[in-house]
Parts: structure tokens; C-alpha cells; sequence
């Protein structure tokens, strides 16, 4: 502690709470494979399966309030999936070889069980908040999973207002607003309506290689991808600053008049029922990525013991060349926590990045 004067303050502080009954993580998990080499080793396979349970899990109670968080045992998930990986490496002639390699891996998850004590805690109510949009962490439930509404069209006119469900507990809305799904079927739009409408992990993530030799030159390229994700797009859709400044591109086919629209609502500040977090922010994560490509060419030792050098090579490299994709923001790829990820706040810009350059040893 240090004093002044008449006051104390703490020097030291612990950074979160535990509980008293915290415990270790048991895992339970089994995982089947085979490996082998056939064609005279120039095939290489090897393919998992796994299936992995956590039990009285180790995380953080964020409880809000100005309280600490707490490391406790929260509950028990499961994680299970294949990976597969294969190359093929031959030389066609002294003069030409070349390599092809490829991997992919299927990926699933749940939330099997969730303690009491983090039921009651801010997490373990089983949301994050970013903005009106919601990360959920439920159990049967993917972790991390959007949660929001489901849009089923734009009110078009006041009379398609009277003849849908009542929405007014979520705020004033008008003709070319959202129109969201009465999904417990109670006859009102309510926040029980609210169900999944994402899952932020891949249904598999793949990757692959090819290289080729050819006396000096050489060639190769990395690819990357993942498939079956969805994106959360808070900009162009919730309150940002993007709203206040500028808007997107896809918003000049908004609502403006009856049957102009059925996707995008009506461009307006003031229409804040349209900020609820709503499967409109959904986007397709998946992608395929040229990661890398990288093109060199090898000087001959013959030409090089002239001049008493043992090798040069003379290379040029362009990282994330191209990447194909499906969402509307810089890249596909947004990171963020183990209970919140995938929410594209109008950031993470990739760089193209190029080099040239040359290696010379003596």
C-alpha cells in the first residue's frame, strides 16, 4: 500500500475474483488416424478423426457493475471433427519436379452444460453485446452464435403494417422499416422472438500448395479458405459512425416508396427500430484466398564459381494476391474472443504485400 497523507490506496490489486470451489478441467477425448505413404513415398496421406469433451471448463465471469470478473468452472462443451491431408511429390525428369500438397479440416462445436453460478453472471446469460448485436453462448448451441431477428421483407404501406404481428415493443416504425418474424408465434414482435440466425465457425477450413522446379526457376503458390460461416456486419446496417458519415454502397437500392425494396430498409437516422440486430447483418463468411505467390530463378553453379559465389537467386513475392469472397467489408476474416467472434466493424483491412529481392551466399 502506499499512503498520503491521510489517505491509503493499494499498490497491488488482484486483477479478477475465483471461485472458492474452483477445480482443474478434465478432458475426455479420443482421436482415430491413419497416416501412410504409397507410389514409392511420393504420396503422403494422413486423415483424423476427434472428439474432444471439457468438463468444469476454466473461464471468466464478466458481471458488469463495476465488479470484478470471476475465473470459475462454467460447464462443460465439445469440440469434434476430421482432418485430412494429402501431398503428391515427383520428378518428372532432372530437370522438372514439382510438389502438391492440400489439407482440410471439418469443425464442429457445442456448449453441452452451463454452471449456476455463471448462468447468473453477464456471460452467462449467454450473450456479448456489440452494439445491438449479440454473440451467444447457449447450450446445444454453437459458441458464439448471432443472435437477433429474422427479417422477413419491408413493411411496404401502412396497411401492411395493420395486417402483420405488432412490433411496437421494440420502438416506432413506419412503412419501409424491417419486418421482422414472429417466431415463437405469440402474435407480437417482441425480444422473445429473437432466435439464432448465424454461426460464426466454419463448417471447414482448407488450405493448399503447389510448387514447381524447373533447372533455375521456380514457381509457388498457397491458397487458403474456409466454408459455411457467417459474418455479423454491424457498419451499413447498426448505428456507427459509418451511418452518421456515409453510407454504403448496397444502400442506394434502399426502400423509398412502395415496392421499391424488400431487403434494405429506408435510409433515415431516425428510423432506430431498424438498429435491432436482425438477420439483414447477416453475411456469408466463406472465402478462398491466393495467399501467397512467389516466382524465383537460381543462377547455375558454373556461372557463379567464376566469381567465387556459392549461390544466388534472384526471387519476386506478392502476399494475398486475391482474395474471392462473399461479404460486403474489407476482408472475411474478423477475429475477437472465444465466446464473440466474426463481426465485421468496418476494420481489418488486409494489405497486398509485394517484395522483391535477392539471396547471395559466398
Amino acid at each position: 500500500v502506499a499512503v498520503f497523507g491521510n489517505n491509503i490506496y493499494k499498490a497491488l490489486d488482484e486483477n479478477y475474483e475465483y471461485s472458492p470451489d474452483l477445480r482443474w478441467e478434465s478432458v475426455y477425448a479420443q482421436e482415430i488416424g491413419v497416416e501412410f505413404n504409397a507410389f514409392k513415398n511420393r504420396l503422403h496421406v494422413e486423415a483424423n478423426y476427434f472428439n474432444k469433451t471439457t468438463k468444469d471448463l476454466m473461464t471468466y465471469a464478466a458481471r458488469g457493475l463495476g465488479l470484478k470478473d470471476k475465473l470459475l468452472n462454467g460447464g462443460s462443451i465439445r469440440n469434434w471433427g476430421e482432418e485430412l491431408s494429402a501431398s503428391w511429390n515427383q520428378n518428372l525428369s532432372k530437370d522438372f519436379s514439382f510438389t502438391v500438397s492440400g489439407n482440410i479440416t471439418f469443425l464442429k462445436n457445442k456448449l453441452l452444460s452451463l454452471s449456476d453460478e455463471l448462468a447468473t453472471a453477464y456471460l452467462g446469460r449467454g450473450f456479448q453485446n456489440n452494439g445491438s448485436a449479440e454473440a451467444r453462448t447457449a447450450i446445444g448451441q454453437p459458441i458464439g452464435s448471432f443472435f437477433g431477428y429474422v427479417v422477413e421483407g419491408i413493411y411496404q404501406s401502412y396497411a401492411d403494417i395493420l395486417k402483420s404481428p405488432p412490433a411496437g415493443a421494440l420502438g416506432a416504425y413506419r412503412p419501409g422499416d424491417f419486418k421482422f418474424k414472429d417466431v415463437n408465434g405469440d402474435g407480437i414482435i417482441s425480444a422473445d422472438d429473437r432466435t439464432v440466425i448465424g454461426n460464426p465457425t466454419p463448417d471447414f477450413t482448407y488450405g493448399g500448395s503447389v510448387n514447381l522446379n524447373y533447372k533455375g526457376f521456380s514457381l509457388g503458390i498457397d491458397v487458403a479458405g474456409v466454408y459455411g460461416n457467417e459474418i455479423f456486419r454491424t457498419w451499413g446496417s447498426l448505428e456507427s459512425p459509418f451511418q452518421r458519415v456515409n453510407y454504403a454502397a448496397f444502400q442506394t437500392g434502399a426502400w423509398n416508396g412502395e415496392g421499391t425494396s424488400n431487403f434494405v430498409p429506408l435510409v433515415s437516422q431516425g428510423d432506430r427500430f431498424n438498429y435491432n440486430g436482425s438477420s439483414y447483418n447477416i453475411e456469408d463468411g466463406s472465402y478462398f484466398r491466393l495467399r501467397n505467390l512467389q516466382i524465383g530463378y537460381g543462377f547455375g553453379s558454373a556461372l557463379l564459381s567464376k566469381y567465387k559465389i556459392s549461390s544466388l537467386r534472384l526471387f519476386a513475392n506478392v502476399q494475398n494476391l486475391k482474395t474471392w469472397k462473399n461479404n460486403y467489408g474489407y476482408s472475411p476474416e474478423y477475429g475477437g474472443d472465444a465466446t464473440a467472434f466474426g463481426f465485421d466493424n468496418g476494420g481489418n483491412a488486409l494489405p497486398r504485400v509485394s517484395t522483391i529481392g535477392i539471396n547471395v551466399t559466398f
